[in-house]
């Protein structure tokens, strides 16, 4: 499979794929990271809402780049912005 260029971002193939560069963070971090309890998370996956994670057997694990996407994209302005303006 060939390199993705940088500048240009992932080719179509590697979109899916886990960057292994990327660090990885377990429940008790990104709760602390969030300041949320471990609980809300794990409520989260249930429903299928949150932060997107990847399974290694019964380990729960979140790339970094993927809590950064998250993070920006529920960065609001005010409270009473829905996201979509």
């Amino acid at each position: 499979m060939p390199k993705s260029d940088f500048i240009n971002g992932p080719n179509e193939h590697e979109t899916n794929l886990v960057r292994s560069s990327d660090a990885f963070l377990n429940e008790q971090q990104l709760a602390a990271r969030h300041q949320r309890s471990v609980k809300t998370l794990r409520n989260d996956r249930l429903r299928g809402g949150g932060v997107p994670f990847i399974k290694v057997g019964r380990l729960v694990r979140y790339q970094l780049s993927d809590i950064e996407a998250w993070e920006q994209a529920n960065l609001r302005r005010s409270t009473s912005c829905r996201g979509d303006d």
